[in-house]
Parts: C-alpha cells; structure tokens; sequence
C-alpha cells in the first residue's frame, strides 16, 4: 500500500533530504521493532478538527488489571509558522507548548514547554523549558534546557553523500557536568540503512549497538538491533513487517529474553484503525504473555 510503502523507504530517502534530527537516526528500525507492539494496555484515541481549525486529541487507556487515565489536547495555529498546545491529563498535568518556525531565520524552529506538577504534588510548575532547532540541507542541530529541573541537552547531525553522523550530549547545568553522550553514524541507500551507535553515562563501559532495516519488497521489510550492555551481555531482536493488502499489515518480532511479539493493524474505514497486538514467552511461561488493543478514530 502506499502507506506502508511510504513507512519502509523513509529512512533511506530521508538520506537525500537533509539529515533530519539525531533521533531520527535508526528510527525505521526502531519504529519497525517497537510501534503496535503495545503490550499490557488497551488504548483508544479520538481525533477531531473543528470548524476553526482547531485540533483535538483524545486518549484514552486502561492498564489490564490497573487504572484508567486519559488525556485531552487541544492545538491551534493563530498565525503562520506558529503553534500552540495545550494538554491535560487525569492526574492533573497541565502542559502548554509554543512553537514558532521560520519566523527569525528559515530553517530555525524554538519552541517554550511548560508543565504542572500532578494535583498531589506542591508547586506551580513542574518543568520550564526552552529549545531551539536549525536545519539545513547538510547540518542539523537541536539544543534544549530546563530552568527548573537545570537539565540541558545538545545534538547535531551532518550529512555527505549516503553518510551521517551524528552527536548528543546531556548536561546537569547544577552540577556543572555531562550526564550522557551517544554518538551515531548511519548508512543509506535505496532500500536499507545501517546504523551504529555508542551511548554512555561516563560512569561505565559505552553500550555498543548497531541496527539494520531493509526494503525486501514492495510489500515487506524486516529491521534488527544488536546491542553490546556493560558486562559483556548482547542484546538482539529482530523483526519483520508485511503489508497483506490495501488495509492492513502484520508484524512479527523475537529477541534475546526468548520473546515473540506478533501484531495486526487493520484499517476499519476511513476514521477507524485497530492495532491487536500479543507478546508471548518462547519458554511457555505464561504468566509472561500480554495483549493489548489500539483503536484510534480520526473523523
């Protein structure tokens, strides 16, 4: 389908395209290995467009054999190149974003966060953050910091031909001192993209990991992480996504804890899609296996 088309060449053709945030680095591995895999909950989300433009977002979830909680968010755009969020929560939370695009100089996004702390807990903010964004055709960079919390975090990405590489650091401004670093560096070509990874919080050995994701077909791709923790332990998982028809996909994933996660995304109509999801214990431990629903109604 075109969607799903769409969903397998995104990280390949992103690579002509600017080098988009260091997040993005791995993300179609990453997305095929852990979205509609939710396990142990059953969501529904409502998404509705008024007369003037305005946005909401409803959500809605039940945790098998816990609690509720639910949200509503609501988002407009006064003017161009700006916009506005506003959310709140079951426990309380009040969080409202800003954010202005292209208004100073192009390429340049800021955006201002603020949150309440839950109803139980003192205080009249709970975090008062500020970040700017820039992109161009071949750089990227992202920094970011908190008044409150006195956390702050820088990324960037440059990118030549096929390659790109990339950085992030997160910093405790109270302290004075660097929490964490990652470094990337990925490979992309029509139809698959490699990348690798060292992440640490200078305390330990970095975690060495590399990730894999292939365009097998029109309608299929499969993706993988390895992954080398402190300790000398290896991580892995592997998965794969099929598209069965115009409607629906289904996806297939296993990893090393000796876990199988099977889904189903079915698309009802227009305004409703289903995501059935399952993850069971290759050992028959039983009291491993979960199962969750996605319903999601977009009129």
């Amino acid at each position: 389908t075109a969607l799903a088309r769409a969903a397998v060449h995104r990280e390949a053709d992103d690579m002509g395209k600017g080098p988009g945030k260091f997040g993005d680095l791995g993300k179609a591995a990453s997305d095929l290995l852990t979205k509609d895999f939710g396990v142990g909950r059953n969501t529904v989300e409502l998404k509705t467009k008024a007369p003037d433009a305005v946005t909401f977002t409803t959500n809605g979830a039940h945790k098998v054999g816990g609690a509720a909680d639910a949200s509503v968010q609501a988002e407009c755009k006064p003017v161009a190149g700006i916009t506005v969020k506003g959310k709140v929560d079951t426990a309380g939370v009040t969080s409202t974003t800003v954010e202005s695009e292209g208004h100073l100089v192009k390429g340049l996004k800021m955006t201002l966060a603020g949150t309440t702390p839950p109803l139980d807990k003192a205080g009249l903010l709970a975090s008062a953050a500020c970040s700017l964004e820039y992109s161009a055709d071949t750089f990227s960079a992202l920094c970011s910091y908190d008044h409150l919390k006195g956390a702050a975090a820088a990324s960037g990405v440059v990118a030549y031909a096929a390659l790109k590489g990339g950085a992030s650091f997160a910093f405790d401004v109270n302290k004075g001192a660097v929490k964490a670093a990652q470094l990337k560096v990925a490979l992309g070509k029509p139809g698959y993209a490699l990348v690798g990874s060292a992440k640490s919080d200078l305390k330990a050995t970095p975690e060495i990991g590399c990730s894999y994701h292939h365009d097998v077909g029109g309608d299929m791709q499969v993706a993988a992480e390895v992954g080398l923790v402190p300790g000398g332990k290896t991580s892995f998982a592997a998965g794969a996504c099929w598209a069965l028809d115009k409607e629906s996909t289904a996806k297939a994933k296993v990893d090393t804890s000796g876990m199988l996660g099977l889904s189903y995304k079915r698309k009802l109509s227009k305004v409703t899609t289903v995501v059935l999801a399952g993850c069971f214990d290759l050992n028959m431990d039983a009291s491993k296996t979960k199962t969750g629903i996605a319903l999601t109604l977009a009129p």
